[in-house]
Order: C-alpha cells, then sequence, then structure tokens
C-alpha cells in the first residue's frame, strides 16, 4: 500500500542543506522550485535515500500545516556501512554525539545539519541486521 517515504525539512533557506548532502554525500537535485531569488523547494537522492527540503514561506499557505512545519527539528535515521568515512564527510560539521556504541550493536554518530535537524547516522552490527 504504501511505496514510499521521504522527509521533508523544513528550512529558513534551502541552499545551506542542499550543499551539505551534495558535497558531502554524492546527492543529486532532482526537484528545483524556485521562490523569488532563491530556491524554496528542492528533492535530493543518492539512488536509495531521497529528502525534500522546503523553505517555511513556502509553507505560509498551508493551514495548520505552516505552524507545524516551524516546530521541527526533524530527526533523521540513516543506516550506513563505514561510520569512520561518515565521520570525515562531517568535518566541519556540528557534531551532537561523537561517534559511540548503542545498546542495540550499533555504532553511531548524530549531527546536525545546516537548517537545524539532526542526523543519525548508524553502522548496524551483523547481529543488527539479522
Amino acid at each position: 500500500m504504501i511505496n514510499k517515504s521521504t522527509p521533508i525539512l523544513h528550512v529558513e533557506n534551502v541552499e545551506p542543506g542542499l550543499k551539505f548532502w551534495t558535497e558531502r554525500f554524492g546527492f543529486k537535485t532532482t526537484v528545483q522550485v524556485p521562490e523569488g531569488d532563491h530556491i524554496g523547494f528542492a528533492a535530493i537522492d543518492n539512488g536509495t535515500v531521497e529528502l525534500m527540503y522546503q523553505t517555511y514561506e513556502g509553507m505560509k499557505d498551508a493551514g495548520p500545516l505552516s505552524k507545524a512545519a516551524e516546530q521541527g527539528p526533524s530527526f533523521i535515521f540513516m543506516e550506513v556501512p563505514d561510520i569512520h568515512a561518515i565521520r570525515n564527510a562531517l568535518r566541519q560539521t556540528e557534531i551532537v554525539l561523537d561517534i559511540h556504541d548503542t545498546p542495540y550493536g550499533a555504532k553511531e554518530i548524530v549531527a546536525k545539519e545546516p537548517g537545524g535537524h539532526y542526523v543519525i547516522f548508524a553502522q548496524l552490527s551483523d547481529q543488527t541486521n539479522q
């Protein structure tokens, strides 16, 4: 019944988030909608994962959803094959929790992307994947 799920991250400015994902993790922009002299909405993906960004301004006419969009931040959980490669890619990024072991057997690092949302990168152990 459900084919796909994509988080929409609401932000003041779309451009810093796009730069974060495209330059560090190889995402490509697949949809881009202008909003005056800047980007109001964009979708990016890396072939496996898709993310969307939309400005708060773009949500202003969405009734009760406009206030909800501003309540963030969001938390995104992403499985990765190499936590140390992720740590290297996160240079000059705010690290909220550096690499640590979790009770469920994963190694995780938590960073804040430019829009203020939290990204939890997790390298799952073989036992966690079973």
